[in-house]
């Protein structure tokens, strides 16, 4: 019985972790640059576009930690952060890419020489 009682619990542990994960993935776009729980400044890199190479599609950033390249890829998600003018997130686009603009990159597999999971570009007026 004990035996039982482990292993269903290590199941239904395991199984709210990937809801989680899942819960915050779908809602990510949603989450102010910083703010997302487990991931900001753990596993992405929050910082100001210095440049932006249309060609390449790659930005270059300066954090506290130092400079940083992302590559966007077609699947990379550019989402808009609107939450310093109180206004709903919305997705963006390359062109959302603007030196100067501050931004949070999470890269594919956490592998900073990858392409970008997600960005998320703050728009502040």
């Amino acid at each position: 019985m004990l035996k039982y009682s482990t292993a269903m619990g290590v199941t239904l542990a395991l199984l709210a972790g990937l809801s989680l994960a899942h819960a915050q993935k779908a809602t990510e776009r949603f989450i102010p640059i910083g703010k997302s729980p487990g991931l900001s400044d753990k596993y992405t890199k929050i910082g100001s576009i210095d440049a932006v190479n249309t060609q390449d599609r790659t930005i270059t950033m300066s954090t506290p930690s130092g400079t940083y390249t992302a590559r966007i890829a077609e699947e990379t998600h550019i989402w808009l952060d609107k939450s310093k003018i109180k206004s709903t997130n919305e997705e963006g686009t390359f062109s959302d890419l603007q030196a100067g603009r501050m931004v949070e990159v999470k890269y594919k597999d956490n592998d900073p020489e990858g392409p970008a999971e997600w960005i998320k570009v703050q728009i502040a007026e």
